[in-house]
């Protein structure tokens, strides 16, 4: 096991590598974006053996804990679902479609991104979106990468969760029609106050719980502290890459690169791409469609419990429990039916004796369109203003009239189990709901005064799931690459062709590994130009 350094923050001698300067900064893959997809990007990289892998981050390389691993569950959790207290939270777009993409929808401008504030759900992208996706991508998530078992497999056998889809695996409680399994969730828990972490490429680095520096990342820098302003396009191909560090009288400069990777989020990876797209074709317009988040809603209910008694034991370790009156605190997930095109999320938890609390939700698919879209203002100089806009299409709004029909059945249900009377749930405006999901913080909860159920919804952007917009297949070739921009690829969920219901992560993890393949067999094929250390 390496030694560790004391120190919370990496030093600095763990982020560069001395390379031969022959002629100004220059890498051989510049990835642009410094968080899940990013990291685990350069990761698989190096792991194949390219060096000089440049990551650049538009954030400080410090605080580099999962939000559950340096705060106590409820200062975490109101980090995640009130990021104004967060120093690190961004918003460089302007929403048109506001609320949505507007109040707490925006990015986490720090090394490790999202991958700091996710609650680690794998779950894979449901056969009925894969049938949308290239039939190339689809075979080897689900059938077999490179000889080997499948991406999907391989990637969690990693994290340590199920790769099966939810109705292939064992239910551990049943409520109603509804057979539900553990969230398959690549957390690890430590200590005795309820901390623990979620999966990030970091966790190679630097320790997950102390924040102290292992050995590594070898092959790798990062530039933290700046942002890519654009991409370079010389002779019809990405080239390097255009930045700028933050603060006062910061100058833009220019690092060369043999590929350029988009990793920095879905709207700043759309805007780099309008920016690189227009370059090479100025006719063009600003503009990608396609811009889903998925459709969140539910109901939060606080039951007490006549006897005052305690959890009944861990419900995932045997056969599965009729009803929700003995089940065990966690995260549960059913997939609901096709139509629905939404996964079903039960959190129960016990904050004091005789109290249950059931956090009921239903994640669902935005199909992605042309109502919803990233759209660029071209100008004379770097970045270009960014504005979104946000719509839902019928179909949209079938599901969120079907996630509302599945919510009454599980709110019928529980109010049988508990002897509740079953008013009939009252639903906002999806479009403007009064109550978004940060009604769960707890001081929100506290301050009602009955059991509820109460409802709730989140806003378009607030998920982070953002996707759709550079899709395999179509901006993008089966590789990752640009079809119309030589040199130029993108990873994360913006590259999917549908989202489907499922959490983005896993997907994200595994076409970061199919990319990198097929970044190291590129890397392989050409000549390389000299390097020179980038500044950090």
């Amino acid at each position: 096991m390496p030694t560790a350094d004391p120190s919370p923050h990496l030093p600095e001698r763990q982020w560069r590598a001395p390379v031969p300067d022959t002629g100004g900064p220059h890498s051989r893959v510049v990835i642009a974006g410094g968080g899940l997809a990013g990291l685990e990007v350069a990761r698989q990289l190096a792991a194949l053996g390219v060096e000089d892998v440049l990551v650049i981050e538009a954030g400080p390389a410090e605080d580099l804990l999962h939000i559950h691993s340096a705060h106590k569950p409820d200062q975490a959790l109101r980090t995640f679902l009130d990021p104004a207290g967060d120093p690190h939270f961004h918003r460089p777009w302007k929403p048109e479609s506001a609320p949505h993409y507007a109040a707490n929808a925006g990015l986490r401008k720090r090394l490790g991104g999202r991958s700091l504030y996710w609650y680690g759900a794998s779950l894979p992208v449901e056969d009925w979106a894969l049938a949308d996706w290239p039939e190339s991508v689809a075979k080897d998530l689900r059938g077999s990468w490179r000889g080997g078992g499948p991406l999907y497999e391989q990637v969690a056998a990693d994290l340590g969760v199920d790769p099966n889809r939810l109705d292939r695996q064992q239910p551990v409680l049943e409520l109603g029609g509804f057979r539900l399994v553990r969230t398959p969730q690549a957390e690890t828990r430590f200590g005795a106050d309820g901390r623990w972490y979620a999966y990030s490429p970091l966790d190679h680095w630097r320790d997950p719980v102390t924040g102290a520096a292992l050995d590594g990342p070898r092959g790798i820098r990062f530039l933290c502290g700046t942002e890519v302003l654009s991409v370079d396009i010389e002779d019809g191909r990405a080239c390097g890459v255009l930045v700028r560090e933050t603060g006062p009288n910061a100058e833009a400069r220019r690092i060369s690169a043999d590929s350029v990777v988009l990793a920095a989020g879905t709207i700043e990876c759309s805007r780099l791409a309008i920016q690189a797209l227009c370059a090479i074709d100025p006719g063009r317009p600003p503009r990608l469609d396609g811009l889903t988040d998925h459709i969140v809603q539910g109901f939060f209910l606080r039951v007490r419990d006549a006897d005052g008694a305690g959890d009944a034991g861990d419900a995932g370790g045997g056969s599965a429990s009729h009803g929700l009156s003995g089940v065990a605190s966690g995260s549960y997930v059913a997939a609901c039916e096709d139509a629905v095109r939404s996964n079903l999320f039960i959190t129960v938890e016990r904050p004091e004796p005789g109290v249950r609390l059931f956090d009921v939700r239903l994640t669902g698919e935005q199909l992605p369109g042309t109502g919803s879209h990233v759209t660029c203002e071209p100008g004379g100089e770097y970045p270009w203003r960014t504005t979104v806009t946000a719509d839902l299409a019928p179909a949209d709004r079938d599901v969120v009239g079907r996630q509302r029909q599945v919510l009454e059945e599980v709110w019928r249900r529980l109010a049988a189990e508990f002897g509740l009377p079953t008013t009939p749930l009252v639903f906002d405006d999806f479009d403007h709901p009064v109550r978004t999901n940060a009604f769960v913080l707890p001081e929100s909860i506290g301050a009602e005064t009955s059991e509820g159920p109460f409802t709730w919804s989140s806003l378009l952007g607030t998920e982070d799931h953002e996707g759709c917009t550079l899709p395999l297949g179509g901006v993008l070739d089966d590789r990752h690459a640009f079809a119309a921009v030589p040199g130029l690829y993108a990873c994360g969920p913006a590259t999917f062709p549908r989202m489907g219901a499922a959490n983005p992560s896993l997907t994200t993890l595994a076409l970061a590994r199919r990319l990198a393949r097929f970044l190291a067999e590129a890397d392989d094929r050409k000549p390389h130009r000299g390097t020179s250390e980038a500044q950090a």
